[in-house]
């Protein structure tokens, strides 16, 4: 039902938001590392739905860029890398802007 209303990406968005609140110790080597997986991640779906059809419809798109189909995998994996990347900056600023300890009740000391 949700994938009515949110892009077909955004699942693996979210697990990398919440690794990067899991792990925020990581700073930019993090970031990284979350760039990484979801680059791969992109390139091997844009892979698995090029080749099953000879690149039909990504030659189409390729040529609505002036480009070749290795550029649009190449421009393909960069735009996954800044998501994954994105994702887990994400989740170590919420983990700098939230609160880490429970707040106190009245009835505690």
């Amino acid at each position: 039902m949700a994938s009515l209303w949110l892009p077909h990406w955004s699942g693996s968005l979210y697990v990398l938001i919440v690794m990067g609140y899991l792990f925020p110790t990581f700073r930019w080597r993090g970031a990284v590392a979350g760039g990484i997986i979801m680059a791969l991640i992109w390139l091997i779906l844009a892979l698995a739905w090029d080749i099953p059809n000879q690149g039909l419809l990504a030659e189409k798109i390729a040529a609505l860029f002036s480009v070749s189909r290795p550029v649009l995998w190449l421009m393909t994996t960069l735009i996954g890398f800044l998501l994954g990347s994105v994702g887990i900056a994400i989740g170590q600023a919420l983990y700098a802007i939230l609160p880490q300890k429970p707040p106190k009740l009245r009835g505690e000391g």
